[in-house]
């Protein structure tokens, strides 16, 4: 029976203490003892195999070095800390809220705080200097609420950093035709907006009200308004409560595909607001449940992959100097991080995964293809290391790597390739010509949803290993040295009082 140990924290004191995940019935738990407040355990995995399929693909160079005291000053203090780059990276612009959602991992309200507008632009600043590349996402509370809002959005196209900001909202402000015009105005084009199901009740029990329900399709047919507006569909999914709802989602999304781009899902945590430990077990829903699901409104192939394979996937393309910095994963996330999927729609209304109808026996056997490629990825990087040492060492690593490793690679992956697919790709460019059609829309047709799921962490699942990792990261203000400091998305939802401690919140 599969199992592996863990570095994690008590979640009553925060003393380190080792875990263990362990397969039980099919399924992944772990259990972790504090010799002053006792066991703990918790749902790791809904499915056993494609959870320690996941774990397979964790980067080799991990130190375990990295612990609460260093990274609480931020990583940008703590030197065993890898994960320097951040594909994703959130400012939380003020902890108050229009709404009291029983899900807020924060405990927003109405009697939260505004981070100062000068604190802000410095942040910004660093963030121009450090992360250009980042996908910059402006949180909450709800931001929108901020008595700076519309002078921090042009902090942020002053900065440069307008194109790729996303503005995450409740859509309660948005649902105003004349504030949403002004946002877009603004530059924001790129909405993350709380869209926890197509059934009204079930958003009351998410939320605890009718608003976001209501204002969340008054937003979207204001965004609807403007040519270039994308909507990115947040759900938290909460276990017997809407879980069960996500295919009506997707064909929400199909339905709105003009303005909505994607969905994003996240699960409910155990922090802030709710952070009862009563029934952990029952109430925990992992990556694996949401597959489940999904593969259930698809058929048996995977529906999704980890964010870890889709880097490891790239990560011999990367060395071979084949895809620009910005391409891609450029900070590795663990496998635990979150997943990552393209679905489409057919001409008869079913839904099929690009992953599924690609791969070979993708419900089993994805991530055997990935540990294989990230074997070859190992000895790509050795080779590289010694060769780079050499005279002239550059140029002769770019011959090899052409000759011989990008050929290897791409021969690799044929042999995880469906036939039928490969045709099938073969033959949509002749189609294209002869119908006028995209070559993408003949390869997999127009109605597209991309899928996003970014794993958060408690307390009571909290992993060290994580940390090194994180595909997202906060910037904040550091309240003793007034200096922007950086931080793991996965730290600061489990150690909020770590992180408001050390950090200004206004």
């Amino acid at each position: 029976m599969w199992q592996k140990k863990f570095k994690s924290v008590c979640p009553v004191c925060d003393r380190p203490v080792d875990g263990l995940f362990y397969e039980e019935n099919n399924q992944v738990f772990l259990k972790k003892t504090c010799p002053e407040h006792g066991e703990v355990r918790d749902l790791a995995s809904s499915d056993a195999e494609l959870f320690s399929g996941k774990m397979d693909l964790v980067p080799e160079d991990y130190s375990e070095k990295c612990s609460l005291e260093k990274c609480g000053s931020g990583i940008f203090a703590c030197q065993d800390h890898f994960a320097r780059k951040s594909p994703i990276t959130f400012i939380e612009v003020t902890t108050r809220c229009n709404m009291s959602c029983p899900v807020c991992y924060i405990d927003a309200g109405t009697k939260g705080r505004d981070i100062p507008l000068e604190d802000i632009k410095k942040i910004i600043s660093e963030i121009k200097k450090h992360d250009p590349g980042t996908h910059l996402v402006l949180i909450g509370g709800e931001p929108t609420i901020h008595k700076d809002f519309f002078k921090i959005l042009e902090a942020v196209r002053e900065a440069g950093l307008i194109k790729r900001c996303y503005l995450a909202t409740n859509g309660i402000t948005l649902s105003s035709e004349e504030f949403c015009k002004k946002v877009y105005d603004a530059g924001i084009r790129w909405y993350y907006l709380a869209f926890d199901s197509v059934d009204k009740e079930m958003c009351k029990q998410v939320r605890g009200s009718y608003r976001s329900y209501e204002a969340s399709r008054k937003t979207i047919e204001n965004l609807k308004k403007f040519s270039r507006a994308k909507i990115v569909l947040s759900v938290t999914v909460v276990k017997g409560v809407n879980d069960k709802g996500l295919p009506a989602v997707l064909d929400f999304a199909v339905r709105n595909k003009d303005v909505v781009k994607r969905i994003s899902i996240s699960a409910e945590v155990f922090c802030g607001r709710q952070t009862s430990s009563e029934d952990l077990l029952k109430k925990r829903i992992t990556s694996e449940c949401i597959e489940s699901i999904l593969r259930r409104t698809l058929g048996n192939g995977a529906a999704t992959m980890s964010l870890a394979l889709y880097g490891t996937i790239l990560k011999p393309l990367n060395l071979a100097g084949l895809l620009p910095k910005r391409t891609g994963i450029y900070t590795m996330p663990h496998p635990l991080c979150g997943n990552i999927g393209f679905l489409f729609r057919a001409d008869d209304g079913s839904y099929f995964s690009v992953i599924g109808l690609a791969i070979k026996n993708s419900a089993a056997d994805l991530y055997k293809y990935g540990k294989k490629v990230k074997d070859f990825s190992v000895r790509m990087e050795k080779r590289k290391k010694i060769l780079r040492a050499k005279l002239f060492g550059n140029i002769l690593w770019k011959l090899i790597a052409f000759c011989y490793y990008v050929p290897v690679y791409f021969g690799m992956i044929l042999t995880f390739i469906k036939p039928s697919f490969v045709f099938r790709a073969v033959m949509a460019f002749p189609k294209s010509i002869f119908t006028g059609k995209k070559v993408s829309e003949c390869l997999l047709g127009k109605d597209r949803v991309e899928i996003h799921y970014l794993v958060s962490c408690d307390k009571y699942n909290f992993v060290w290993e994580r940390m090194p990792y994180c595909a997202t990261h906060h910037y904040r203000i550091d309240a003793g040295t007034k200096k922007v400091t950086k931080m793991c998305g996965c730290y600061v939802f489990p150690f909020r009082s770590y992180a408001d401690s050390c950090n200004t919140m206004g």
